[in-house]
């Protein structure tokens, strides 16, 4: 396996004896890509870096890589992470409890990026942007220094592009999974560019159906080594996998019928594909070609697909890394060969890890479950204990973004204090298999002498929107009921990310030192010379450039 350290040495005493190199505004980068690997563990870089040859390669060897970087916040998953590598914020306190939480105003589920004000274009595919967070983002610190940057967004899902793009980007897209096409709302334009019509009309993703996915290693046994074994127990079972082990194959449509674009996902073609479009973005909006620096954001969603599909173990997610790798390759080369990679900065990180398939994790002797529906049928129980003690009702509105809700309208009516409530609930929800503890809120509410643990918690907790009592589970449990792996808790697996800033002449090394993701976009801003808000909870780490 690899040893960072072996790897990054030549810059390391920079980082910690030397000083930031203020840079003057003709030593700027002309283009900021910021690529998000969805659910990319920092140690992949230790169990595959040795087999990268091509674009992840480059940003271990020539990057300063934070190899001690952890998202400071407890609901570890996509629409939280995003918001803290674009915005610098925690998410809890600006409201994005999840990816989408209970509403108890409504009674309904929020969507973290919903917007019903929104109309999608040329599509039915509405309702997303980023109007009603209420924070800025990197792109909107850089067209506040300088207006006529650009700053583009993009990914297969919704939100990913959503929260790096921030509030008045250029343009976000993102792929509508039914049509295969990249779309967006009017928020962000009122209609596409031409350069996006001809993306669209070309079908690009239809070319893979038919494909196979395979191993690219000749010598099979380098996946043995560094995975467990195929066709592992808890692995996803499924006909667009043409099973559990490789090859995979992508199914062709039947003659006449159109592709079913969502089978796409599992597979890594989507990423490559992502990678074109941004290729198309450089060109036709002529990105990194005058005084103003631009940025690109790239969301690249596969290996998030992938990992849940078969686990971070797994044959297919080493293999998924090892295509990405060559897929950066030619992205990076690109790069080179268009702007200069002396006059772009890339900046990779991910917007959460990922735990072990339960299966695995019993295995190695480290417990772990799935609870799956038997989350709510102990849900369905606590509320008839509840009756016993207090009466009939629906004292159990939801369970959402890791946290149980009252009915405050019923205590109210009974008279009864969330400390009654808690009195009932709490002892039942300790004694449960899937459930290490809970923590109540007034706690987050006040905030005082707070553990470790809890901080991620407070970090997660918004005092309008969250619930009354969150619950930490076990570790190695997961919701997932029969089959594939997740993420969510506030473990470290989940939470440890790889961070790593490249190009722009920067300096390369190896740091150590613990780090958080919120840190990620005032760091950038730092190197740009912006004006970072008062209230962005990071803080810009140090790069020295040669």
């Amino acid at each position: 396996m690899v040893n960072k350290s072996q790897i990054i040495v030549k810059g390391l005493s920079f980082f910690f004896f030397g000083t930031f190199l203020n840079t003057a505004p003709n030593t700027q980068p002309k283009l900021v890509v910021v690529i998000s690997v969805d659910q990319m563990r920092e140690d992949f870089f230790d169990r595959f870096g040795d087999l990268f040859t091509g674009g992840l390669k480059y940003l271990l060897e020539e990057g300063v890589y934070f190899s001690e970087a952890f998202h400071d916040h407890a609901v570890s998953v996509t629409g939280p992470g995003h918001f803290s590598i674009g915005s610098g914020r925690y998410p809890g306190p600006v409201g994005i409890l999840s990816n989408d939480w209970y509403d108890r105003q409504t009674g309904s589920y929020n969507y973290c990026v919903q917007d019903n004000e929104a109309t999608g274009l040329g599509t039915d595919y509405q309702n997303i942007s980023y109007r009603n967070i209420n924070a800025t983002a990197l792109g909107d610190w850089i067209k506040h220094k300088t207006p006529n940057s650009k700053v583009y967004s993009i990914s297969s899902k919704d939100r990913s592009a959503v929260f790096m793009g921030g509030k008045k980007p250029t343009g976000v897209f993102w792929l509508d999974n039914r049509t295969g096409q990249y779309i967006t709302t009017d928020y962000y334009m009122k209609r596409y560019p031409r350069w996006l019509k001809k993306f669209n009309r070309s079908k690009p993703l239809d070319k893979y159906f038919g494909t196979e996915w395979k191993r690219s290693i000749n010598d099979l046994s380098q996946y043995d080594m560094r995975c467990r074994k195929d066709n592992y127990p808890g692995e996803e079972m499924s006909k667009k996998f043409n099973g559990r082990t490789f090859p995979h194959t992508l199914q062709k449509p039947d003659k006449g019928r159109e592709p079913i674009y969502e089978d796409l996902w599992n597979f890594p073609f989507l990423d490559e594909v992502l990678l074109d479009l941004a290729k198309v973005i450089i060109d036709k909006e002529s990105l990194g070609e005058d005084s103003s620096t631009d940025l690109l954001n790239i969301g690249l969603s596969m290996s998030d697909a992938v990992g849940h599909s078969f686990g971070p173990h797994s044959q297919e997610v080493m293999e998924m890394f090892v295509m990405l790798d060559a897929y950066l390759e030619e992205f990076f080369n690109f790069l080179d060969r268009n702007i200069g990679m002396e006059h772009v900065l890339v900046a990779l990180t991910s917007d959460h890890g990922s735990g072990y398939l339960p299966e695995y994790a019993k295995e190695l002797g480290l417990g772990g479950g799935r609870y799956g529906n038997n989350w709510k049928k102990e849900l369905l129980e606590l509320n008839r204990e509840l009756s016993r003690e207090f009466g009939e009702g629906s004292y159990i509105e939801a369970f959402s973004a890791g946290a149980i809700f009252y009915s405050h309208h019923l205590m109210r009516a009974k008279g009864l204090s969330r400390k009654d409530i808690d009195s009932v609930v709490i002892p039942y929800i300790e004694k449960l298999d899937m459930v290490d503890g809970v923590i109540i809120r007034s706690k987050l509410e006040s905030g005082d002498n707070l553990t470790d643990l809890e901080r991620l918690y407070k970090n997660s907790f918004h005092p309008d929107k969250s619930g009354d009592l969150h619950v930490i589970p076990k570790p190695h449990w997961i919701s997932k009921t029969s089959s594939g792996a997740s993420h969510g808790s506030p473990y470290e697996w989940d939470r440890h990310v790889p961070m790593v800033f490249a190009g722009c002449n920067l300096k390369p090394a190896l740091v150590e030192e613990k780090v958080r993701t919120v840190d990620f976009a005032p760091t950038i801003g730092r190197l740009l010379n912006l004006e970072i808000p008062g209230d962005v909870d990071g803080k810009p780490l140090n790069l020295v450039r040669d």
